[in-house]
């Protein structure tokens, strides 16, 4: 009998490396089937390869990528991360001595003479900064400082209160000067803290499924605090009255540990915190001012997940009228001394409160880098910055290496906290909003200018400019200068931490290769990967990539290896770049080599020739994986404010065993269309429904573009409850992850055990195919099954064993 023709996505070798392959129709053929049992460097495992833990030897670089070529990798990423105490005590050299350069060539010359590709890290350490960042081209922030200017009875004015701003390495930037009328009174209107961070922060808890559906927020990591306590008031200190509950603070990468809560206008000569735990405040006021609740979140001063506004109704007489305020741009240094000078003339104003604004440097730093280069992290809004950064590092590198030694460039995630300022922010507000800011500059302090519906308007346009400026200025200026280079940029953009207020998932339509992470001790899985491949599916782009197996232990087995390989291949991983392999420079050693930490999958471990099986395997994934087009089940939409990624008890009920991407406003707005009852991208990806993710903020153009769909025939839910499922798995199911791939002609599914133990799977496929071919990964057989009497078919999965059924 013909063998079946399977139509699919092909790409060449060199065409691979560099991300500009044409789509071809090519056959199952021989070859393919080939390249599945025997796959060529372009399929096979990366490594993140780090140095800077101590010296470098070049009989250790030979050793390592010797052993890395037989073990079965393609390819190696060169990257300066350390976690020693203190590196240049254990010999480490300095980056860019004349020793360093040495090793580096000799790195770079040893892969390719192994046949290994050889990538660069963008930065030394991570993620993208370094001693050339000056405070200018720094991450930014905008801090504040305010007085008061009453006139007294005599005409004189007095003055209460300070507009000393105090910044890192003494860089204010002043940004504006405010006059305001003031309202003032007695009563009390909100809490201003400074917390004891505690614990795992929100963004920063990687998200994986749930056993169980949660109104609580959950992640790797994250452990629920309890409140701090209340805030009370009293007239006589005797008794007292709750005013508002302070939640805990959650401890974040580049953390800002302020906290505003806003409350009812409130009286009373007493004020205290009555705490309920063990956490105390360090250091806490209240204010008459009426601010917007939990301002510094949405004024991006911290990256937190949007929640319900709980700003209380003030009156008119209690907010700020725009055209009441007098706004100096950017003072003299005499303005800033004497503020009386930019109050107007005419005005009966008595009482006015004066507002500064300027920029400062938020801090945060690269990290685990060897330390002579150790510097700021570049502004992540601008353009200039990065071209710095770029020219600085990676320019340096690739100019004194010799042609075609580097294949591309690798970004780790970002870690170094939230920004909420750049020089241009003015100009780039206008330029993505189409409207001024500069009337509206007090919401930066929190301040509710016009009315509470506008205060918030603007500040989620200014996360929404904000968002886009890290994709078109940082990310976009990367991979324009990689493209330039003719290096495939492969970028964590922005990364799970996400503690950045950003989209995580539109903004990888910017990067030649989006990547996820997950690590070895996440048994269940990581959504991070899910974003990522969203994001490659939505934007067309040709490989998800992911850093895989972070923190892997000598103590993890291949068994545990192939559960989160499967979990990962299941989410849409196509790529598998391993977090990592230390450098040794020892080539005999006798005992599990650690690099400050486990890194384990490395030539010292006892179980380095065992783990073998689990890198073929991997690698006959990623050959099938590459193969046609995605075929998900369904699109969930997330919602359209930043910071924004998969949360798992905000994912809708029903979706177990679905295969779903995720996506945000942008894909909605720029990539998705109505076809046929379907919502396909231009890739021709489609998707059978739309559902809309619990909680999910949905603006009103993106309301519209929903009800558009809709009323072309897309079927549009709040569950996944009632889709009826290409695949039915009937028996097994709960041991058993899936995915889908579909070519012109036939349709493709991974399924993978990932229990370790044999499972017995029965499923249905809706097409009620009359026969299957089952692709084994991990020996490399093929052969038919039919279905049984029912229509269902049934298959034996050995513990941790993945496969792949064709049909047409």
């Amino acid at each position: 009998m013909k063998r079946r023709i399977v139509c699919l996505l092909f790409f060449s070798m060199a065409m691979l490396t560099t991300l500009s392959a044409q789509k071809q129709d090519c056959p199952i053929n021989g070859q393919i089937q080939r390249l599945w049992r025997h796959p060529t460097s372009d399929y096979l495992m990366k490594t993140w390869w780090f140095f800077g833990y101590e010296h470098t030897t070049d009989e250790g670089i030979t050793a390592d990528v010797e052993a890395l070529k037989e073990a079965g990798f393609g390819g190696v990423v060169y990257y300066d991360q350390q976690h020693a105490a203190d590196a240049s005590a254990q010999g480490a050299e300095d980056a860019f001595s004349p020793e360093w350069w040495h090793h580096l060539r000799f790195a770079a010359s040893e892969a390719r003479r192994c046949g290994l590709t050889f990538e660069l890290n963008i930065s030394n350490g991570y993620c993208a900064g370094g001693r050339w960042i000056d405070a200018e081209h720094a991450m930014q922030r905008v801090a504040a400082a305010e007085l008061i200017l009453e006139k007294g009875e005599n005409g004189q004015w007095m003055k209460t209160g300070d507009l000393t701003i105090q910044g890192r390495d003494r860089y204010i930037k002043d940004i504006a000067l405010i006059a305001m009328p003031c309202h003032d009174d007695a009563k009390k209107r909100h809490i201003t803290a400074t917390y004891n961070a505690q614990g795992k922060g929100r963004n920063g808890a990687m998200q994986g499924p749930l056993a169980a559906k949660s109104d609580e927020f959950s992640g790797y990591g994250f452990t629920p605090l309890p409140d701090i306590g209340t805030l009370q008031v009293s007239d006589d200190s005797i008794v007292w009255h709750d005013v508002v509950k302070l939640q805990p603070m959650y401890r974040s990468q580049g953390g800002y540990f302020i906290r505003t809560n806003a409350f009812p206008a409130t009286e009373g000569r007493f004020w205290r915190i009555n705490y309920t735990g063990e956490t105390r405040l360090k250091e806490w006021h209240v204010g008459s001012e009426a601010l917007l609740d939990r301002w510094e979140e949405r004024a991006a001063l911290q990256s937190d997940f949007a929640e319900e506004d709980a700003t209380p109704s003030y009156g008119e007489e209690e907010i700020i009228a725009p055209n009441t305020c007098v706004v100096c741009l950017k003072p003299s240094e005499a303005q800033t001394s004497d503020p009386l000078s930019i109050l107007p003339d005419d005005s009966e104003c008595r009482k006015w409160r004066i507002l500064r604004l300027a920029a400062v440097i938020t801090g945060a730093k690269s990290k685990h880098g060897r330390q002579n280069l150790i510097g700021y992290e570049c502004d992540k809004l601008s353009e200039e910055a990065a071209n710095l950064h770029w020219n600085s590092y990676i320019q340096v590198i690739l100019d004194s290496l010799p042609s075609g030694s580097v294949a591309g460039i690798t970004m780790d995630s970002h870690e170094g906290g939230s920004q909420n300022w750049t020089p241009r922010m003015l100009e780039e507000f206008q330029l993505h909003q189409g409207y001024d800011l500069t009337p509206y500059l007090p919401v930066l302090a929190g301040y509710i200018v016009e009315s509470k519906e506008k205060t918030e308007q603007v500040l989620y346009d200014y996360r929404q400019t904000i968002a886009a400026l890290i994709q078109e200025k940082y990310f976009g200026t990367f991979q324009r200068l990689a493209t330039r280079q003719g290096l495939t940029f492969t970028a964590q953009a922005i990364g799970n931490a996400l503690c950045i207020t950003g989209d995580a998932i539109s903004v990888k339509q910017v990067v030649d290769k989006p990547q996820g992470e997950f690590w070895t001790y996440q048994q269940q899985g990581a959504y991070d990967v899910k974003d990522c491949s969203s994001a490659a599916h939505l934007y067309g782009k040709p490989i998800a990539s992911t850093e895989a197996m972070t923190d892997c232990e000598y103590n993890d087995t291949p068994q545990h290896l192939h559960r989160v390989a499967n979990i990962a291949f299941s989410m849409g991983a196509q790529e598998f770049v391993v977090c990592a392999t230390p450098h040794i420079p020892q080539v005999q050693i006798s005992q599990p080599y650690k690099a400050g930490r486990e890194y384990a999958i490395n030539r010292s471990n006892p179980l380095w020739r065992e783990m073998k099986p689990v890198w073929q395997q991997a690698a006959r994934s990623m050959v099938m994986l590459r193969q046609g087009k995605p075929a998900p089940d369904v699109l969930i939409f997330l919602g359209d404010d930043v910071p924004i990624k998969t949360i798992a008890n905000r994912l809708p009920e029903g979706i177990d065993h679905l295969d779903w991407d995720v996506c945000t406003g942008d894909a909605l707005k720029n990539r998705l269309k109505a076809n046929n009852g379907q919502i396909t991208t231009p890739d021709g990806v489609t998707y059978g429904a739309l559902i809309i993710a619990d909680k999910a903020h949905v603006s009103s153009n993106t309301q519209q573009l929903i009800d558009s769909l809709r009323a072309e025939g897309v079927t549009v839910l709040r569950s996944g409850e009632n889709i009826i499922r290409p695949l039915q798995l009937t028996n097994g199911g709960s041991s058993v992850v899936h995915t889908h791939r579909r070519t012109t002609k036939d349709e493709i599914y991974y399924l993978a055990n990932v229990e370790d133990t044999v499972t017995h799977v029965n499923f249905l496929l809706q097409a009620h195919p009359k026969k299957n071919q089952v692709w084994y990964n991990m020996t490399g057989r093929r052969h038919s099954v039919k279905p049984q009497a029912d229509g269902t078919f049934s298959l034996s999965l050995q513990p941790c064993e993945s496969v792949f059924i064709i049909h047409q």
